[in-house]
């Protein structure tokens, strides 16, 4: 019986060792790479001079108003990367994360999507609320979609406005848990007109917030 399973056992190593070298064996390391798949071209874009890739056709933006047109196509045009509605995705977000850390005195997130400038005013406004012994408390109850309003490229640096408006309730007690500034039940619409900018050339992908505006 030893002897038949050493035979069945050397029988089965047998047939992996040669599917192994079928698939393996034949490859020395100097086969030449795969052809490269032929570019698709884009339905409708017709070729261009010979030897030249086609023209494509930056995608329609219907939902951006025309004067942002050219800024937005400006900005793509120096960063490939740049997708105005992966862009707004991360505006939207970003403003709810910058209301709810200023009123929390969360400097580490601020300091990661404030710029310089609009930084040293929040940080100046937690220190005066701080000295003051109050804890600041924003809920948003509705927020609007916000709205690209301009796009510019200005040097390296790429500029885009947004405009945000939202309903929040927004209030701030004292040491001993009085309510002493704002309501705790009533709720206030705030429109925001907030500008991001970035470096194009810099590695970094994300955008500051490099100035804010209150009102339409």
């Amino acid at each position: 019986m030893e002897i038949i399973d050493l035979l069945l056992f050397g029988a089965v190593a047998g047939v992996i060792l040669f599917r192994l070298w079928s698939v393996l064996g034949t490859r020395t390391g100097h086969e030449a790479p795969p052809a490269e798949a032929e570019p698709r071209r884009t339905p409708n874009a017709p070729a261009s001079a010979a030897g030249q890739p086609p023209v494509i056709a930056p995608r329609p933006l219907p939902n951006y108003p025309a004067a942002a047109a050219r800024g937005l196509a400006d900005i793509a045009g120096v960063d490939r990367s740049f997708d105005p509605e992966a862009f707004m995705a991360g505006a939207a977000a970003a403003h709810e994360r910058v209301i709810e850390a200023f009123a929390a005195g969360d400097r580490q997130e601020l300091r990661m999507i404030l710029g310089d400038e609009v930084y040293a005013a929040f940080d100046g406004a937690i220190a005066a609320r701080e000295a003051k012994g109050l804890t600041a408390t924003t809920v948003f109850v509705k927020e609007a979609t916000p709205q690209l309003i301009s796009a510019a490229l200005k040097g390296r640096i790429a500029e885009i406005d947004v405009r945000y408006e939202s309903e929040l309730i927004q209030y701030s007690r004292n040491a001993a848990g009085e309510t002493v500034e704002g309501s705790e039940s009533a709720v206030n619409r705030v429109t925001d007109r907030w500008t991001w900018v970035r470096d194009t050339r810099a590695a970094d992908p994300n955008w500051k917030l490099a100035d804010t505006d209150y009102g339409d």
